[in-house]
C-alpha cells in the first residue's frame, strides 16, 4: 500500500520535496496543487509530483499526508477550505517560518483524528547564496547535511510525529525538535529581521532626496541587502509575519535599532581605526558562523535508508492512539 502525499505549494521548498520523493516512489504517490497551474506543469515536469489536481479539496480528500509548503499568509485559509475535506487519520504538515500561530489554527480547524505537526527546514549549504526564488530553484539535495525542527502540539500525537521524523530523514535532513515559541524566536531573528532590514534600506534610500541620482549607481551591495522583496509572495508574507509575531518582531527590531545607534555614536566619537576594529570584530564572527554552517557539524546526521514499513506503520499507528490534549495531562 502506497502513502499519497499532497504538496500544496510548488515553490523551491514544495518542488524540491517532491523531487526527492521521485526516488521513493514505491513507497509514495505524490499529487501536487498550486494556485499556479504553470508553477505546477513545471513540477510535474521536474518529476517532482506523478499528479496535477487544479482544486483544494480534490487534493486532500485522499490524502494520507498534507504539506503545507505555502507562504505563511495563505496557510490559515488554505488549512479552513480543507479541513473538512482531510479523510480521518490524515497528517497535516507545514514548512512555514512561524509555528505558534499554525499550531493554533490547526487546533481551531482540524477535526477529530486529524494531526498536525510542524517542519522548519534548513538547506544545504551549497545553496545559502542563490538568491532566485520559486520552482526552479528546487534540487534533491537542497536539505542534505541540514536540520529540519520538528514541532509537535495538542494535534500531534507520538506516531505522527515519528512519521514526521522518518519524513524529514528521507528528504536527507536530521531532525531537530524544539518548542514552536523557540523555533519563531530564531526564525524571527534569520528568516524575518533579514526582510525587514530589506525593506527598511529600500524605504529609506527611495524617500531620500537622491534616490533618482543614487538608484543609477546601486549595486551589488544594495542589490543582495534588498534581494528578499523580490520575492512574489514577500510584500504578504513579511506583513502577516510581522502581525501574527509582535512580541517576536518587537525584540529583535529593537535590538538591532540600538546596534544601529550604537554603531551612529562610535562613528561621532571615535576615529576610523577604532571602527575598523569593531568591523573586522563582525567579520571575523561571520566567518566563523559561515564556516560553522559549511561543516554542519551539528546535524549528527545517521546515513540510514528509512524502511517502507517503518514510515507506513507510523501513520497507521496514528489512529492507535488519540491526540494528546491538556486534560488528558492534567
Amino acid at each position: 500500500m502506497k502513502i499519497q502525499i499532497t504538496i500544496l505549494g510548488l515553490g523551491q521548498i514544495g518542488t524540491s520535496i517532491g523531487m526527492i520523493l521521485a526516488d521513493h516512489k514505491d513507497q509514495f504517490v505524490r499529487v501536487g496543487h498550486d494556485k499556479s497551474r504553470g508553477v505546477a506543469n513545471q513540477a510535474k515536469e521536474k518529476d517532482a509530483i506523478d499528479k496535477v489536481t487544479i482544486t483544494l479539496s480534490g487534493a486532500v480528500k485522499d490524502a494520507d499526508i498534507v504539506l503545507l509548503a505555502l507562504p505563511f499568509q495563505e496557510i490559515y485559509p488554505v488549512l479552513e477550505h480543507i479541513a473538512q475535506d482531510l479523510k480521518e487519520d490524515a497528517l497535516v504538515l507545514d514548512t512555514s517560518p512561524l509555528k505558534l500561530p499554525v499550531l493554533k489554527w490547526a487546533e481551531e480547524l482540524l477535526p477529530e483524528n486529524r494531526y498536525y505537526v510542524g517542519l522548519t527546514p534548513a538547506i544545504d549549504f551549497s545553496y545559502l547564496e542563490d538568491l532566485a526564488f520559486g520552482p526552479e530553484t528546487a534540487r534533491k539535495d537542497l536539505f542534505s547535511n541540514s536540520l529540519m525542527a520538528i514541532v509537535s502540539g495538542p494535534r500531534s500525537n507520538e506516531a505522527a510525529v515519528n512519521a514526521a521524523v522518518s519524513l524529514a530523514q528521507l528528504l536527507g535532513a536530521a531532525p531537530y525538535f524544539t518548542d514552536p515559541a523557540e523555533i519563531d524566536g530564531l526564525m524571527t531573528m534569520t528568516h524575518i529581521m533579514p526582510r525587514l532590514l530589506a525593506a527598511a534600506l529600500q524605504k529609506t534610500t527611495q524617500d531620500a532626496p537622491g534616490w533618482r541620482e543614487a538608484r543609477k549607481f546601486a549595486g551589488k551591495a544594495y542589490t543582495q541587502v534588498t534581494n528578499p522583496l523580490t520575492q512574489d509572495d514577500a510584500p504578504g508574507a513579511l506583513a502577516a509575519a510581522v502581525i501574527y509575531n509582535q512580541e517576536n518582531t518587537s525584540r529583535v527590531l529593537n535590538d538591532v535599532i540600538r546596534t544601529l545607534v550604537e554603531i551612529r555614536d562610535l562613528s561621532e566619537t571615535l576615529g576610523q581605526e577604532e571602527l575598523e576594529e569593531l568591523f573586522t570584530k563582525l567579520q571575523k564572527d561571520r566567518d566563523l558562523w559561515w564556516a560553522d554552517r559549511r561543516e554542519s557539524n551539528w546535524t549528527e546526521m545517521k546515513k540510514s535508508e528509512i524502511p517502507r514499513r517503518t514510515l507506513i506503520s507510523q501513520l497507521f499507528g496514528i489512529r492507535k492512539r488519540g491526540p494528546r490534549r491538556k486534560d488528558k495531562d492534567q
